[in-house]
């Protein structure tokens, strides 16, 4: 029988995983999942008795392409960094690849062979990237065939807390997909257009150059998003003015954020160096200058007077006494550390996600202003929204692909009808995932 690979089992595979054992238990594939640990997935064994489970060193490229060898196509749900990795694996073996993850470069060097050996490697099938391209699409594609010029694209996504689940927390935030990538967010420079101008904004200006939206009766801090410009062409938009994408926080986070940028707290590119029993305290102000004035006072000198950014920064415990339970790391590895207990979500929290696109389109003397809004809470720490809407999208885009309804060869993104059209449907028919469009 044919097999689906699923590696990486973690917090946002949980959907993915239910939705692909289901429908192959009607079908000639089986599945095998792959992780550091698939205890707990043993329970599916009883339901699914053509599911396989395999405890592995996915980063041991030996055990890897043994796992790889033979499928029908790899569904990785591991970090990012190993995709390439994963990439390389499939692409020597003839094996078809999915992922919601960005399309890296290392991806795009070898699309042409990917093409030549008639594989598909479909990646952005997710939530952000996946759910925003395919919807935008959508859009696009209505107000074409009414006869408009799209001009301007504005597309924000975040993944949160819901409102009443935020208990004391102030900075309105709890981790429901991989913490890494939220403490690194960002770094790099980010690249937009604005009213036909090419705009950057470095790392270290990222977080204080933040937009406020209400959406839903709701305040939301949005910053830009990696590189904008390039979907222009993904998209097909030549006539855009203005081409944004960004993620959003709730209102304050960013102000508070940036306290920890500006310090050099979210650093990835060395090891600090740690003693034994240092203190989170003793770490933090490593990063301050020395002299007379109090670490607070040199806090709120970088807000800039704002206390409710400072407070926030105290709150999470970077200036308290509690030891650092590690030896090594970098400064980010250290405060993702702290924000991992701080910031967890605990068994009953609900997490959100919530996105927006704002679209203008431009006929003669006519202009137009879509806005369309999609919004959705998790039930509990396990079945998240995010779980929801990133795995969804790529389970389904895997349905196409193994019974044969979708077979365009080469590295893809789900910019494409043939993906886009079916895949809102089933979310929207079967899962209720639906945006609320409103014009202007």
């Amino acid at each position: 029988m044919p097999e689906i690979l699923i590696l990486g089992a973690g917090r946002s595979a949980g959907y993915l995983i239910d939705y692909l054992l289901e429908w192959s238990n009607d079908q000639s594939f089986t599945i095998r999942i792959a992780d550091q640990s698939v205890e707990h997935l043993v329970h599916y064994k009883t339901l699914y008795p053509k599911l396989t489970l395999v405890a592995a060193n996915l980063q041991d490229e030996e055990q890897r392409r043994a796992l790889i060898s033979g499928s029908f196509i790899v569904v990785s749900m591991l970090p990012a960094f190993m995709h390439p990795f994963v990439a390389g694996d499939c692409l020597k073996l003839g094996i078809h690849l999915a992922t919601a993850s960005y399309e890296s470069t290392e991806l795009k060097a070898v699309g042409e062979e990917v093409k030549s050996k008639g594989l598909i490697f479909l990646n952005e099938c997710g939530l952000d990237p996946g759910i925003d391209h395919m919807s935008a699409m959508k859009i696009f594609e209505n107000l074409k065939a009414r006869g408009f010029t799209i001009t301007e694209f504005h597309s924000y996504c975040g993944g949160l807390v819901a409102p009443d689940c935020l208990g004391e927390n102030p900075w309105k935030y709890k981790f429901s997909w991989n913490p890494r990538n939220v403490i690194v967010a960002g770094q790099g420079t980010a690249r937009f257009l604005e009213d036909g101008k090419l705009r950057f904004l470095p790392y270290h200006r990222l977080f204080s150059n933040s937009t406020s939206f209400e959406i839903n009766g709701l305040n939301y801090d949005g910053y830009p998003n990696r590189d904008s410009i390039g979907y222009r062409e993904v998209y097909s938009l030549k006539d855009l003015k203005t081409m944004i994408r960004g993620t959003l926080r709730f209102a304050g986070f960013t102000e508070a954020w940036n306290l920890l940028v500006q310090l050099g707290l979210t650093d990835d590119s060395y090891n600090f160096p740690l003693h034994e029993g240092i203190t989170y305290k003793e770490f933090t102000e490593a990063f301050f200058n020395s002299g007379t004035e109090s670490t607070v006072d040199q806090l709120l000198s970088l807000a800039q007077g704002n206390q409710n950014a400072v407070s926030k920064f105290i709150w999470t415990g970077l200036l308290s006494d509690e030891k650092i339970n590690r030896t090594e790391g970098t400064p980010a590895m250290i405060v993702q550390d702290l924000l991992e207990k701080k910031w967890k979500l605990q068994p009953n929290d609900k997490d959100m996600v919530v996105m927006q696109h704002i679209v203008v389109g431009e006929k003669g003397n006519e202009k137009i202003k879509l806005s369309s809004t999609f919004y959705i809470e998790g039930e509990n720490s396990l079945r998240t929204a995010m779980s929801k809407t990133v795995g969804l999208p790529l389970a389904i885009a895997v349905k196409l692909i193994c019974s044969g309804k979708f077979s365009k060869k080469g590295l893809l993104t789900p910019v494409i009808p043939e993906l886009y059209n079916p895949i809102l449907e089933e979310l929207e028919m079967k899962f209720g995932l639906k945006f609320k469009e409103t014009e202007e």
